[in-house]
């Protein structure tokens, strides 16, 4: 049996409005056929994705530089000018020895004066040096042992048995200048050291009896 050709019509027309209305709702936002603003579809629509926020780049921080080697130096100290010394201060005893009656009349005229060892030798030598050195040393030796008329016998000067010298230890202190001094007069003077030259001088200016 034929439909009718108005009723055809008419179901066609129903099935393409509602075909249109599906479409209108779901892609177009509603502006389908039979005017209807709003679709049942609508809720079924897919919401769009929410834009994620800008991310700012990530700059790379620089890698940290080796920290260089440091070798610890000293402190240094500010340099600084030496003060001047007093002459006084490089003062040190000094050794020398005589024999015992030097000894004896050293120390005697020491207590008599109320003065030091150091202003004793300083005084006996500067009296050797106003007499004359040569003569101090000379009156200083000893005759030689052998003498004879008939044979020339030539003696060598014996530095070792001269008056004054012993074995009883005595100590001054002389500043280094005046150390220099005496040892210029002990060069002058031809003994040996320093010792065999302040034994005879002393023994020569203290008084009492000198060494035989």
């Amino acid at each position: 049996m034929t439909p009718p050709k108005g009723k055809k019509q008419t179901d066609e027309d129903t099935e393409q409005s509602m075909s249109d209305e599906g479409v209108g709702n779901l892609f177009s936002g509603g502006a389908g056929g039979g005017g209807r603003s709003t679709s049942a579809l609508a809720g079924w629509a897919t919401p769009a994705p929410a834009q994620s926020a800008p991310v700012a780049p990530v700059t790379p921080m620089p890698a940290p530089a080796a920290a260089a080697t440091v070798i610890p130096q000293p402190a240094r100290e500010a340099a600084q000018e030496p003060e001047p010394l007093d002459d006084a201060d490089t003062a040190k005893p000094v050794g020398f020895y005589v024999s015992q009656n030097v000894a004896t009349r050293f120390r005697k005229f020491r207590k008599q004066h109320d003065i030091t060892h150091t202003q004793i030798v300083l005084m006996a030598v500067e009296a050797a040096a106003e007499k004359g050195l040569p003569q101090v040393v000379e009156e200083a030796r000893r005759a030689p042992k052998f003498q004879s008329k008939l044979f020339a016998v030539t003696v060598k000067p014996d530095d070792t048995d001269l008056r004054g010298l012993g074995p009883v230890q005595l100590q001054y202190k002389p500043t280094r200048a005046q150390r220099a001094i005496i040892d210029g007069l002990v060069r002058e003077s031809g003994l040996p050291d320093h010792t065999k030259f302040l034994a005879v001088v002393l023994d020569q200016y203290l008084p009492g009896r000198r060494d035989a």
